[in-house]
């Protein structure tokens, strides 16, 4: 008579037997607790989902009858009356997609191919639809002559979604068939300008994160001399320092900034220590930068913030928000800036020459008052020394 085995046992087991024999490198994760605690509601879909972590929810099913009819329409336009070539395709590619994914998926094989099928066609055809007024039939002389690639096309709805209008340019440089989901090809096309910028720079670890010196904001920099403009050559995440001028390349907020930026950071989070965290590291400068509202007014006057909620206010608790309890690379990505601005914060040279400029010469006819003024001191001094000498002098006999 065999032995019964104890249920914990063989529950433990089959688990063990499920899990892969290496570490998998998965690149779509859930975002925790932890991080959802401030608004969680920013990293949540509002009108449909796509992947396993929402589906299902109440208020995102009406938009599940959708995905078929765009299915349908994909059909329709390839001439093709039967799903059979695309299911069979997802099947070949269940196994990779579930590795994707941090945890566990609680989907049935069955059940995972078709989420994979209705929404992979669901963001064909929404690119498609988003990228030409009306959608084309294959036999479209038009559309023909266009030749538009699903790079052309997507780059037309990232750059619709970006802060940056020079951001989408790396698009078609960006091979689709190494991204694993949307959110990485943004992150990808946010950052790999700026990646190779700095990896080009000299490395300055930043030991003990406590330990580095915030800069002031933009009110108090100006206090000390400090010129901020918009830099319109720079790769977005590209801010410089340079001979007492702070460049900054244009940003363009509205109301799907935060949500963008936190959805963004929220990706960075789970990447390993020693790699940069580069819209995190982002969103701490602007945090240190935009301290009031009317931090925000400078930096709109100087044409570096496009305000479209309206009010700087709120564009000033949009990044307050953003900076508040957040993990910057460990080799933070301005640190050398950093470090150049606190220098030229820190000379009492600079705040009294910046007084003077804002309190004595802040108009042009201050200027010419002042020299006015200086020349008449200097020749009423060089009179002043002609009659003493006629005096000191002694007269010729």
């Amino acid at each position: 008579m065999s032995e019964t085995r104890d249920e914990v046992s063989v529950r433990i087991d089959n688990i063990l037997l499920e899990l892969p024999s290496s570490r998998c490198k998965p690149s779509i994760f859930r975002v925790n607790d932890d991080i959802r605690h401030t608004n969680g509601k920013l990293y949540d879909p509002k009108v449909i989902s796509i992947g396993p972590f929402h589906h299902g929810k109440d208020q995102l099913r009406d938009m599940e009858q959708h995905k078929f009819r765009y299915l349908k329409l994909l059909l329709k336009r390839r001439n093709e009356s039967s799903v059979d070539k695309y299911v069979m395709a997802m099947r070949s590619l269940e196994g990779k997609a579930r590795k994707c994914y941090a945890g566990p998926v609680e989907f049935s094989p069955d059940d995972f191919v078709q989420m994979l099928l209705l929404d992979g066609c669901f963001i064909i055809e929404l690119i498609r639809k988003y990228g030409i007024d009306e959608l084309r039939e294959s036999d479209d002389i038009v559309f023909q002559k266009s030749r538009r690639s699903y790079s052309f096309l997507i780059q037309l709805f990232i750059d619709d979604i970006s802060p940056w209008p020079e951001a989408s340019e790396m698009t078609g440089k960006i091979s689709l068939k190494t991204v694993d989901h949307l959110l990485g090809l943004v992150y990808r096309i946010w950052c790999s300008s700026f990646a190779k910028i700095t990896a080009n720079r000299p490395i300055k670890v930043v030991e003990e994160e406590h330990k580095m010196v915030a800069i002031n904001s933009t009110t108090e920099l100006q206090e000390a001399g400090i010129k901020f403009q918009r830099d319109t050559q720079s790769n977005c995440l590209d801010i410089k320092f340079i001979k007492g001028v702070m460049k900054i390349p244009g940003l363009s907020v509205s109301d799907e900034t935060e949500s963008i930026f936190r959805n963004i950071m929220a990706y960075e989070h789970f990447f390993i220590d020693n790699q940069s965290k580069y819209v995190t590291d982002y969103a701490f400068f602007l945090h240190c930068l935009i301290n009031s509202s009317k931090d925000v007014e400078v930096l709109r006057r100087h044409g570096i913030l496009t305000n479209l909620l309206g009010d700087d206010e709120m564009v000033y608790h949009m990044f307050n928000r953003l900076g508040t309890n957040i993990l910057m690379s460990s080799d933070f990505c301005y640190a050398d800036v950093y470090k150049m601005v606190n220098g030229h914060y820190g000379r009492r040279w600079n705040k009294w020459i910046a007084n003077l400029r804002r309190n004595y010469f802040n108009s042009p006819w201050a200027y010419t008052s002042f020299f006015a003024a200086l020349f008449l001191l200097l020749f009423t001094l060089i009179q002043t020394v002609f009659t003493v000498l006629s005096y000191v002098k002694p007269k010729a006999k």
